[in-house]
């Protein structure tokens, strides 16, 4: 959460999208988790495949249990384990790609109980682990791996045509455009791609640059009156950009149709200016052309004037899980505790995905100076957002009966740019109405059925833009 379906809530997508999950499903069925004598290990980190696999080869030898390991890609993640569960083989441990709260996941099954030892819990920082994201009445059932401090429209540049052509970093939306019409001028190069043809990878990204550009809130959700705003002018600055340069022809050929694999990979080949990806990008770029990485150069994340950069996100959400029904608990609780260790930490940092949740392991690490760089922009740009799930756990109640809402803002970006939408602010107030309803509904519902829970508690009147909300 956040390919950006998985890093959609760091580790997930977006609780509207999947709320039909679980009824779908009808919680995990009874049976092995592990489906035979070993343990099983899914997640959908393409960037760290090779890392998982050498890890789960050294733990198995540690911890005396065979491991499989399987990665599945980000688009079929979610499908995947609803198979599993239906065929009684959910994976002892698998990554966070359901996108349901705690506490609905707990309640259907789908979660164990772990339980950490107190040297594994003093290697997280002061403040990863919060009663209603990651544990419930003190007991953890969501292992946060990957750090709460990041941005993911990060404006990633090919330093070579930089210097061919003669552009500086832009930091603004005119110094991005001035860039792209200097390398389309030269015309040795294409000026720019991006993952046009996933709606999701829209989405976020487009959430991200509103919240850049001064949007008091997330998603389109506003902190300080807990209500829908995707019609704000942050929200359509960021989408008439993508659209003048789409319009402008700057884009690589194809890029409306392009998923993150195909757009990084065109990017990665060597030709292309700019492509706007998250901090896993260095990650995925090694995996397609390892050559390039020398290549890359980053430039933090646009503002429409060049303003300072503030971005606000929620408590680190959970990166593992294990499954309800694993036969293998103890097993599957060490490997997953292993994640816990420096050596891991580090793993992770020099895998170039999402950063560690210590970020001193990449200073550390053998990782490209973009990272690194970025790495650190992340200390002092993000901060903690207040999330109403935090203050009040019933909340999660109601998130998770939240009726999934479509079209969503990506599809809503897709169909202004084909030209299928005119009128951009009307379709964006119309999202704003129907999430407003959804969540309306999801509240009653929760209500309802006993749960203490209002639209107050998403309201946050004493929020700061650029300070650690306290509660």
């Amino acid at each position: 959460m956040t390919e950006l379906s998985r890093r959609g809530f760091i580790g997930g997508v977006g609780v509207s999208a999947l709320a039909g999950l679980l009824a779908a499903c009808g919680g995990p069925t009874a049976g092995p988790g592990g489906g035979g004598a070993g343990l099983r290990w899914w997640d959908h980190f393409g960037g760290l495949q090779q890392a998982h696999q050498k890890w789960a080869a050294a733990q198995a030898k540690t911890l005396g249990v065979g491991i499989e390991y399987t990665y599945n890609e980000p688009s079929k993640a979610v499908e995947a384990l609803q198979l599993a569960n239906q065929s009684q083989q959910l994976p002892d441990i698998y990554s966070n790609v359901l996108g349901l709260p705690l506490s609905a996941l707990v309640e259907s099954g789908w979660l164990h109980a772990i339980t950490l030892s107190d040297a594994a819990m003093g290697r997280f920082p002061e403040g990863t682990f919060v009663e209603g994201v990651t544990m419930l009445d003190g007991v953890v059932y969501g292992l946060p791996l990957m750090s709460d401090r990041q941005y993911w429209a990060c404006t990633w540049y090919n330093s070579e045509i930089a210097e061919s052509v003669g552009f500086e970093p832009p930091h603004s939306y005119d110094e991005l455009r001035a860039a792209l019409r200097a390398i389309a001028d030269d015309g040795q190069f294409v000026p720019m791609t991006l993952a046009l043809g996933d709606s999701g990878r829209v989405r976020d990204q487009v959430d991200d640059l509103a919240q850049a550009a001064g949007f008091p809130g997330w998603q389109g959700l506003r902190y300080d009156t807990g209500e829908y705003a995707y019609d704000d002018d942050a929200y359509l600055g960021a989408v008439e950009l993508i659209k003048e340069i789409s319009d402008s022809g700057w884009l690589l050929p194809g890029t409306n149709s392009f998923q993150v694999p195909d757009a990084r990979g065109r990017w990665a080949a060597g030709n292309v200016g700019f492509f706007i990806d998250g901090p896993w990008s260095p990650g995925g770029v090694r995996a397609l052309n390892e050559a390039h990485l020398p290549k890359m150069a980053v430039a933090g994340e646009l503002t429409p004037e060049g303003e300072d950069l503030v971005i606000t996100r929620g408590a680190p959400a959970p990166t593992f899980f294990a499954a309800g029904n694993t036969s293998h608990a103890d097993a599957a609780i060490e490997l997953l505790e292993s994640f816990t260790q420096d050596e891991y930490q580090a793993v992770l940092a020099g895998a170039m995905d999402q950063p560690p949740i210590n970020l001193d392991a990449v200073a550390r690490a053998d990782v490209i100076e973009p990272y690194a760089w970025l790495v650190e922009d992340f200390r002092t740009r993000v901060f903690r957002a207040p999330q109403a799930q935090v203050r009040n756990v019933e909340v999660n109640q109601a998130l998770a009966v939240q009726a999934p809402v479509a079209p969503h803002l990506g599809d809503i970006v897709q169909g202004y740019l084909g030209g299928d939408v005119t009128d951009l602010r009307g379709e964006l107030a119309k999202l704003s109405d129907t999430c407003s309803q959804s969540l309306d509904s999801a509240v009653e519902r929760a209500s309802a059925a006993g749960a203490s829970v209002s639209r107050s508690d998403w309201e946050f009147p004493d929020w700061q833009r650029g300070t650690d909300y306290a509660y």
